[in-house]
């Protein structure tokens, strides 16, 4: 994990008063009880604000030094710092061919298979941003692409990574369908229509390569899923969805998307199911229990008037410490987080003041802190890894223990903006820690490390995210 700061163990306390006037937090970690296994891994997006990932080696490093195993691109990626990511220059209806150019494509799916992830590509979006081939004909009546055309262009994509030897597996098809058929209520015409083209295009592009996983990010939606299933649809690869805090900047309180991040999609709100639920109604109804997919995520979604200044603060890494903490105790594969970096300078220039989605500054190439959330989980924490129970006495620390490569790692997460003291039970040793607060201005953010005595109190200060590792037992 890389360091850029230190600090010690203790903080000064004199500051908050005496100890015992604090709030005493017990963590317990049992090592007898396991409570379950890891699937996730962590993944982030390439959207407007990470063009320098295709160019800027230091962009590529901070994303391996995570180690992030899934990034996600939409093939209608373009913008003044972004090259074209549409290969399709012209797609012809009468014949049902299509010119292209994949340089942009290739050079930035070779870019994710050298930090150690794998793509995920999304083709096509409807409603705020429309995107089909240039070309292609829109049926007046669905006014979608005809199924037929666009299972071309897909199976195209599948074609050529086939050809060049690029192992591109997870695709999407259509960015945000519901944009187009609704979310409530559901318009069942067009998610019929919808569910034709999907249909076509899944059909097409597992017949030139049946080991893909095809999905799309609203298939967990009960009337959704409970009409695919009741009415033919093609068979999902995963379950996907998008988890954002809000989609308004500084409407809700920290508490409000600390609540959000725990329960929308982990509980039935808003999808009619959760993400579980969802996958086990696939399970019984067509014997497959599939992976789920976060393939976006974010404290929030909203741009329009700039995007909420707490995503790179303390309160969007609590906010995303959180959702990842959930998303291993759900049975989450992968969490996508949208997006890679952005530009502190350009926030400046908006209504709201807010830096981005991303979680590196593209100014200076330097992390904000949730970087360091997906850095300390990245670096200890594996697919097939042991959770260990462990039980705090409040609901202020959030925490999760697990073993990974014959260490015990404990990760806590405080909630609440004001100092606590924490002590740990059920185990007798030093630790090594990582943690952030708010030490350190997040403009400027660094992860601190030191050593702690298990057996000891010790204080948090504040908003924190910490990883504390030491030997596992036998």
């Amino acid at each position: 994990m890389p360091v850029v700061g230190l600090q010690s163990s203790y903080q000064n306390i004199s500051s908050y008063g005496e100890v015992s006037y604090l709030p005493e937090i017990i963590v317990t970690v049992d090592f007898s009880k396991v409570i379950g296994v890891n699937n996730l891994s962590t993944g982030f997006q390439i959207s407007y604000g990470s063009g320098d990932f295709m160019r800027n080696s230091q962009m590529r490093q901070l994303a391996e030094d995570a180690n992030f195993k899934l990034v996600r691109f939409t093939d209608w990626l373009a913008s003044q710092w972004i090259p074209s990511m549409m290969p399709c220059t012209r797609f012809n209806e009468q014949t049902k061919t299509g010119t292209y150019n994949w340089t942009n494509v290739d050079n930035v799916v070779g870019k994710i298979f050298q930090i150690g992830a794998e793509p995920l590509v999304c083709l096509g979006g409807v409603g705020g941003v429309t995107s089909f081939p240039p070309g292609m004909a829109i049926n007046s009546t669905t006014n979608l692409p005809n199924p037929e055309s666009y299972a071309v262009y897909c199976t195209d994509w599948v074609k050529h990574f086939k050809e060049v030897g690029l192992p591109v597996r997870y695709y999407e098809v259509v960015n945000e369908p519901w944009v187009y058929f609704g979310w409530e209520p559901v318009n069942f015409t067009r998610l019929n229509n919808y569910m034709s083209l999907f249909n076509a295009c899944a059909g097409s592009m597992r017949q030139q390569n049946p080991n893909l996983f095809i999905s799309f990010d609203f298939v967990g939606r009960k009337p959704v899923l409970d009409y695919w299933l009741a009415n033919g649809g093609a068979d999902v690869d995963s379950i996907n969805f998008h988890k954002y805090g809000d989609y308004v900047a500084g409407r809700k309180s920290d508490e409000d998307l600390f609540a959000t991040a725990e329960n929308e999609y982990f509980g039935q709100w808003p999808l009619g199911y959760s993400v579980s639920q969802a996958r086990q109604v696939w399970f019984n109804a067509r014997g497959k229990l599939l992976p789920i997919i976060c393939s976006e995520s974010n404290f929030n979604s909203a741009w329009q008037s700039g995007t909420d200044p707490r995503i790179q603060q303390m309160a969007g890494a609590v906010w995303t410490a959180l959702v990842l903490r959930m998303g291993v105790l759900s049975g989450v594969n992968y969490n996508v987080y949208f997006e890679l970096a952005s530009s502190a300078n350009y926030g400046k220039t908006t209504e709201t003041g807010g830096a981005g989605f991303g979680m590196v500054n593209s100014d200076n190439n330097q992390p904000w802190y949730p970087y360091y959330v997906h850095c300390m989980l990245g670096n200890s924490l594996g697919v097939g890894d042991s959770l260990i129970e462990a039980v705090s006495s409040s609901d202020d620390i959030r925490t999760l223990a697990w073993i990974h490569n014959r260490t015990l790692n404990i990760f806590l997460i405080c909630k609440v903006d004001q100092p606590r003291i924490l002590q740990l039970r059920g185990l007798e040793s030093k630790l090594n820690f990582f943690k952030i607060d708010k030490t350190f201005p997040w403009e400027t953010p660094s992860i601190q490390t030191g050593v702690v005595n298990s057996t000891e109190p010790c204080d948090i200060n504040g908003y924190t995210v910490a990883l504390l590792q030491t030997p596992a037992p036998p």
